[in-house]
């Protein structure tokens, strides 16, 4: 894959996560229009992100060229499994919009999970793209192979966490333990 779509990709997972903390930090807005299509965009984009990365970077750097940099990529596949885990959970406890009781609550999450994701996003920054020189390229200079269908499967699983109910509404969880700050 071509650093120059990687890095646009980071650039573009970070500036919904930038909006996404944006509105965690107001008070607690009793309607926000599009919620769920929002979350459902950033889904889709980090998680194609992901499945790409996997598919036609850590693979190829794992099998193809190995060395150092498969032991690099093959850290890379589970961190990024890892934060993958960590969305899911926060979707599936968190897939409506939350109560006012509920609202700080969401925003430390959030705000956690923004924060893994950002590490994640850097870290391949760091460690992975120096290594895209190595990756076999076609003509239009991409590398070959496709995206990891996992991580694909996960965006439509969790797509259908973030739409779950009557017009995405939020479930009534106020028995549940509330989950300790991180």
């Amino acid at each position: 894959m071509p650093v120059e779509r990687v890095l646009k990709q980071h650039g573009h997972i970070l500036a919904n996560a930038d909006a996404l903390e944006a509105l965690v930090s107001g008070p607690w807005p009793a309607q926000v229009d599009g919620l769920g299509f929002r979350r459902w965009m950033f889904t889709r984009d980090l998680m194609l992100h992901f499945a790409k990365m996997e598919g036609q970077v850590y693979g190829p750097l794992m099998d193809d060229v190995g060395g150092d940099a498969a032991g690099t990529a093959s850290r890379a596949s589970a961190e990024t499994a890892a934060v993958v885990a960590d969305f899911r959970e926060h979707v599936t406890r968190w897939h409506g919009l939350p109560s006012e009781a509920q609202w700080s609550t969401y925003a430390r999450s959030i705000r956690w999970l923004l924060n893994r994701i950002r590490e994640r996003i850097e870290a391949e920054a760091i460690e992975i793209v120096p290594l895209l020189s190595r990756l076999p390229t076609n003509d239009d200079g991409a590398c070959p192979g496709k995206p990891d269908h996992r991580y694909v499967a996960d965006a439509w699983e969790i797509r259908e966490l973030i739409f779950a109910g009557s017009g995405f509404v939020a479930e009534n969880d106020a028995d549940r333990d509330e989950p300790e700050a991180a």
